[in-house]
């Protein structure tokens, strides 16, 4: 039997990502194997091996760190588009709200089953790529005076969280209205 090509190697190794990427979104992480993976792709178990040594947990570290990385440029670009904290904070809620974080949710889902290296890893790339520029847009509406003293930190977490549950509710208000409502929320609080 021939050996594969590189091309065909590199085929692949993209098909199988792209097929545990889909079994994640639509299963979760104890919905994929690497039999169901091997079988959406038409290759044989020990094929995927030879790409990902470590199976399972591998591919879904990959997806991790692709979305990660995909969301740190989304973040990037949102956080440079404007000078006020206001359109700031619009733009990241429009980013995530208009990319509809199904993936996001399920990874933070499957970190629980993944080794404590993989969460750490995982959750590091997120640090860094989203939450770290948020707070340091958030720091800076505070020094400049768009916003009170207060736990930059927190409210960075808060916004997070508020975009991260919001966005996957299956309710009618989405879009603008919703990243108008949680900005608001976030900075102009409940108060009369």
């Amino acid at each position: 039997m021939p050996r594969p090509r590189k091309a065909d190697a590199q085929d692949t190794r993209s098909l199988a990502l792209e097929a545990a990427h889909r079994l994640l979104n639509q299963h979760g992480y104890l919905g994929v194997s690497m039999d169901a993976i091997a079988d959406a792709i038409g290759v044989r178990k020990p094929s995927l091996y030879y790409h990902f040594p470590q199976g399972k947990e591998q591919l879904i570290l990959e997806i991790a760190d692709d979305v990660n990385a995909q969301d740190a440029g989304g973040f990037a670009r949102a956080l440079e588009s404007s000078a006020s904290v206001r359109e700031r904070l619009l733009a990241v809620a429009r980013y995530v709200i208009g990319e509809r974080r199904q993936t996001s949710v399920v990874l933070r889902d499957a970190m629980r089953f993944m080794t404590a290296d993989h969460q750490q890893h995982i959750y590091q790339r997120f640090y860094n790529g989203q939450y770290t520029p948020l707070h340091a847009a958030l720091e800076a509406g505070m020094v400049n005076g768009e916003l009170r003293t207060h736990d930059t930190s927190r409210s960075a977490w808060a916004f997070l969280g508020l975009l991260s549950e919001m966005t996957v509710a299956e309710d009618e208000s989405s879009g603008e209205p919703l990243a108008q409502f949680i900005v608001g929320l976030v900075l102009d609080g409940l108060s009369a």
